[in-house]
């Protein structure tokens, strides 16, 4: 099963450049989730689902309490935090930064992990 979360719009200091680290820039982010946990589909509950509004939580608590230079390192950040949950095999994590060059829209980053299989059954 695939989730994701599109569009999440967030304003944060990071950059290199001390101009940067001056004011907010916007970020947008884009999660996709793999989860081998299926239990919700059949059961109708959220205690057997992985909860969107809390994961989408954990992705504002890390970006707006924290303060990187690069989108990289936070894209990275974003992902770790994401695969601490057993149930998650993959995770895709694309983060745009908007308007930093004039003739731009945006830079983007995006990372992908997946957990290695243990082989076992």
């Amino acid at each position: 099963m695939l989730i994701k979360i599109k569009n999440l719009r967030l304003q944060t200091i990071i950059g290199v450049y001390d101009w940067e680290k001056k004011s907010h820039r916007e970020l947008i982010i884009n999660v996709e989730v793999e989860t081998k946990n299926t239990k919700s589909t059949a059961s109708d509950k959220l205690s057997d689902a992985i909860d969107y509004a809390e994961l989408t939580t954990k992705i504002k608590d890390l970006v707006l309490k924290s303060r990187y230079n690069l989108i990289e390192k936070l894209a990275a950040e974003v992902i770790k935090k994401i695969m601490q949950d057993s149930r998650i095999k993959r995770c895709k994590v694309e983060i745009d930064k908007m308007k930093t060059v004039e003739e731009v829209e945006s830079f983007s980053v995006t990372i992908e992990k997946t957990k290695k299989s243990t082989g076992r059954r």
